[in-house]
């Protein structure tokens, strides 16, 4: 029985011996203008704990250090400098975390991080300059590699960990049409029959002659009837109705038309090269999602056409409008102002009678027909 009490008690000695090993020692030192490898050796002799500097290592420093644990005291001293410590088995290495220093493999560590809702080239464009020279990017793996200090590692991953969040996402829907600029002048402000007057909420301004950018509250799907009523009449010709959904900052690109290879000789004409044109409606819309119910959109049409479409190589004319805006979700924004003129002449005449100098008026009709379409886009955010 006495034998098992001695063997209980050598027991609890030795956890006792095993858990004060593991304590972590407590440094007490006042440092006055010190230079710090001397307040670095007198720490390592009081903790009895070998710390080594590397040649990086100097300067002065002032600190009264009371029952402060080793780390959080090398922490103290260190941090004006610019050093850092790594512990390597039973001991630890001082010196400057620079990729320069001899001795940063030993005062690094690597360690690799998948990115899983934001690119390489995010995290780059966001993280500081102090910390970024220690991190390196495979955009095609979309994988980080990061090689610092221990401490540095914690602070980089916090930082990825906080902007690495998925993102939401907009739905934009889009509204391409050709209308009859005679029909907007028309009608003018009422063209589209939204009435003001009766819903507050509802606005819509129109100007057919200049550029106009305005909003209005979820009207798309009447937009979109009122616009097939006029198509049916042959006032309007809806060209696209997309829908496309974008990240959060994402971008898009909407192109409707065709595209001709031009046959275009030299000089000399003894060569001929070729050239792809592009003539139809484009569009680039971006979108960024602002506080909870707003989206910062900034879009950008090209209206493009051939001046002759009998000789669809002698020149092109584009029409261009670029904007941005807030938009709250929901709302409607219209572009407008790009017009495309088709101007047509008609000759009628008896022949040969009609060729007459003097007479040839009494027996020949001409017709020069005006036609200009007014080109409109309408785009409403969806925040999902």
């Amino acid at each position: 029985m006495r034998i098992k009490k001695c063997f209980v008690f050598l027991a609890l000695i030795l956890l006792s011996m095993v858990i004060n090993a593991e304590e972590t020692p407590l440094v007490n030192i006042l440092l006055y203008e010190t230079d710090l490898r001397d307040a670095i050796n007198e720490i390592s002799i009081q903790t009895g704990i070998n710390i080594i500097c590397d040649q990086t290592v100097g300067g002065i420093v002032t600190a009264n250090i009371i029952d402060m644990p080793l780390e959080e005291a090398l922490n103290m001293i260190l941090v004006s400098g610019g050093y850092t410590y790594r512990k390597i088995n039973n001991y630890y290495l001082v010196g400057l975390a620079d990729p320069k220093n001899i001795t940063f493999s030993e005062l690094s560590v690597l360690e690799v991080v998948e990115l899983n809702n934001i690119l390489v080239k995010d995290v780059f464009s966001l993280l500081p300059p102090f910390l970024s020279a220690y991190v390196k990017g495979d955009a095609d793996k979309n994988i980080l590699t990061i090689n610092a200090a221990p401490k540095d590692i914690i602070r980089i991953k916090e930082f990825i960990s906080k902007i690495d969040q998925p993102r939401k996402q907009v739905e934009i829907r889009i509204l391409i049409t050709e209308v009859d600029k005679k029909s907007i002048e028309e009608s003018g402000i009422n063209f589209l029959e939204f009435n003001p007057e009766k819903n507050p909420m509802e606005r819509f301004a129109f100007d057919g002659v200049r550029n106009s950018l305005e909003i209005e509250t979820d009207l798309y799907g009447r937009l979109l009837s009122r616009l097939k009523l006029l198509e049916e009449e042959h006032k309007a010709s809806i060209e696209a109705d997309p829908r496309i959904l974008l990240s959060d900052g994402g971008k898009a690109r909407l192109f409707i038309g065709e595209e001709q290879v031009l046959l275009i000789e030299n000089k000399e004409g003894n060569s001929t090269r070729t050239e792809e044109i592009k003539v139809g409606i484009g569009l680039e819309v971006s979108a960024r999602i602002i506080g909870k119910d707003k989206v910062y959109l900034e879009l950008a049409p090209v209206l493009s056409h051939f001046i002759d479409e009998a000789r669809p190589d002698l020149l092109v004319k584009e029409s261009s409008l670029a904007s941005s805006i807030y938009v709250e979700d929901g709302q409607t924004v219209c572009l407008a102002g790009m017009t495309l003129n088709n101007d047509s002449e008609y000759v009628r005449k008896v022949p040969v009678l009609g060729n007459i100098p003097l007479i040839r008026w009494l027996f020949r009709n001409e017709n020069k027909e005006e036609n200009s379409k007014e080109l409109l886009v309408f785009v409403t955010p969806f925040i999902k």
